[in-house]
């Protein structure tokens, strides 16, 4: 290996770097199951097959724990913005709902939309990194899995 995170392409097989990809691409095709299944079935294998199916689970898991905590953001949010509305008088009549919540919730919605579709975009930029046999490392997490499974920082 060099100072690029790559592999000796020559050393893995074509499988490996087709394992590699699925275990990411599973962000748009299969979801969090595929690099579980992936990892179950392949981890004795092959570090690479390892590597990049630990990253993929781990992947899945922040992206959906982000995803959902802005939701739960946005529900309280709604939650107190439609209390604040009662207690102002605002009791669910006609009236126009408070022009900072709608701003709000428009921001909000973006930065989920942001986050998915990037999140997509990022996993599939990752698959076809590890087809072409690259150990790129995902941040925060690339390098504690990297120790883990080949031993070195």
């Amino acid at each position: 290996m060099d100072n690029n995170n790559t592999v000796n392409t020559s050393v893995l097989s074509s499988d490996d770097k087709l394992f590699a990809l699925l275990s990411h691409i599973s962000v748009v095709l299969g979801g969090i199951l595929m690099p579980i299944i992936i990892w179950a079935i392949k981890k004795d294998q092959s570090k690479f097959i390892r590597f990049h199916s630990l990253q993929a689970i781990f992947y899945h898991i922040a992206v959906s724990v982000i995803i959902i905590f802005l939701v739960i953001i946005l529900v309280v949010f709604v939650f107190l913005g439609a209390g604040i509305g009662a207690l102002s008088g605002h009791n669910g009549s006609s009236d126009a709902m408070p022009v900072m919540m709608i701003i709000f919730m428009v921001l909000f919605y973006g930065m989920i939309f942001v986050i998915a579709f990037g999140s997509i975009g990022y996993g599939i930029y990752l698959a076809v990194k590890s087809y072409g046999g690259a150990l790129i490392k995902i941040p925060f997490i690339g390098n504690i899995i990297y120790r883990k499974v080949y031993g070195a920082g």
